[in-house]
């Protein structure tokens, strides 16, 4: 009964995402946006800053994408939707090559990074991925436990949107979101 139990309770985790569920009851591939309501300026939190690793295991700074507007993806290798988000999110880092926007993932996935690094190999990702500790991340960017979840990231470091769940870049509304965002950097 209790390995029914723990199977049932995996498998609706694993339905939701890795890890975990919307905080706030909303959907989870919805983009929240702060909007501006009545063209009021909208107020938009600042990214935190976030203790993250070069695959190496030398200290990195994401300060060095400041000016650039970021879609930043907390993944893992064992997490489904994180497997399925990966090739759009190379696709996009493609598109954007020659935009002020850089794709940039961190893995939260503990141990082995030559692990993490075969992954990338296998999905052909070429843009920046970093490690981090998941529960930290989380923590700091006030997001529920688990991946994945990716974030919209202006030129100023001001969180513009975030996905919790599946990402679906090229998604109209995503799209022009993106646009959007980006025009303001140009």
């Amino acid at each position: 009964m209790r390995r029914a139990v723990l199977g049932a309770v995996a498998l609706a985790a694993v339905a939701a995402g890795c890890g975990g569920g919307e905080r706030d009851g909303a959907a989870a591939d919805a983009a929240r946006t702060p909007e501006p309501a009545d063209g009021a300026l909208a107020s938009y939190r600042p990214i935190p800053p976030l203790e993250v690793t070069h695959l190496d295991g030398r200290p990195a700074d994401l300060g060095e994408f400041r000016g650039r507007v970021v879609v930043l993806n907390l993944w893992a290798t064992w997490c489904i939707p994180c497997r399925d988000e990966m090739p759009e999110l190379q696709q996009m880092h493609a598109k954007y090559a020659a935009d002020p926007l850089e794709v940039v993932g961190i893995s939260i996935d503990e141990g082995d990074v030559a692990l993490v690094e075969g992954f990338l190999e296998e999905f052909d990702i070429t843009y920046p991925n970093f490690l981090g500790d998941g529960p930290g991340l989380t923590d700091a960017l006030d997001l529920y436990p688990g991946v994945p979840h990716t974030l919209l990231v202006d030129a100023e470091g001001l969180i513009r949107a975030y996905w919790g769940g599946r990402f679906h870049p090229f998604e109209p509304e995503t799209a022009a979101l993106v646009e959007r965002v980006l025009s303001e950097t140009q």
